[in-house]
């Protein structure tokens, strides 16, 4: 009885226990490339990889010899059927922002504006209570043309809501083919 009551124990615990993932990115607008990569634990890492921008969509190269190209007509309806799980929280999020042109007025006021966007989100995140801690840095470049970000996002979940969220999922494709058989 006692190792039944430790197994459920421990099942429970491994469901409820708190997940970070770290989500870095770092984008360089003149080599119009992208790369990210997934960390559990900010140790183990689960995926990495870039993406370039062509004139039809967005390429993610997965692997050597394998890219998907994402439209960019499909991001936008990507955006209406994207639903966040409200088990998933931003706990952290972090980004460096580096500005700089020939000319320096134009990299002061693009990193003014740049700065003002961040105070805006910030505000926004903290009155809605949905992150620990927000921070942005800027680097200004005098006579170098250059525009790059950094950012790493720390998300918190645990495995019973991706359980949830996957039969969700799968509740939903099932509903689907009902649905399309009876048509």
């Amino acid at each position: 009885m006692n190792y039944i009551l430790a197994l459920i124990f421990g099942v429970l615990l491994f469901l409820l226990f708190p997940v970070f993932l770290n989500v870095n990115i770092f984008v360089d607008v003149h080599a119009r490339k992208m790369y990210f990569s997934f960390y559990v634990l900010r140790l183990i890492k689960i995926y990495g990889g870039y993406a370039t921008l062509y004139d039809e969509g967005i390429a993610f190269h997965l692997t050597k010899n394998k890219a998907v190209l994402l439209p960019y007509r499909e991001i936008i309806n990507t955006r209406q059927k994207f639903e966040i799980t409200r088990g998933f929280y931003v706990f952290a999020y972090s980004h460096t922002l580096e500005v700089g042109t020939e000319d320096a007025s134009r990299a002061v006021t693009l990193s003014a504006l740049a700065q003002i966007v961040s105070g805006i989100v910030a505000g926004y995140i903290f009155s809605e209570r949905k992150c620990v801690s927000f921070k942005t840095d800027l680097i200004l470049y005098a006579n170098k043309k250059c525009l790059k970000a950094s950012g790493r996002i720390v998300l918190v979940f645990n495995f019973l809501i991706l359980f949830i969220a996957a039969f969700k999922i799968f509740l939903q494709k099932v509903l689907e083919k009902i649905e399309n058989e009876h048509e």
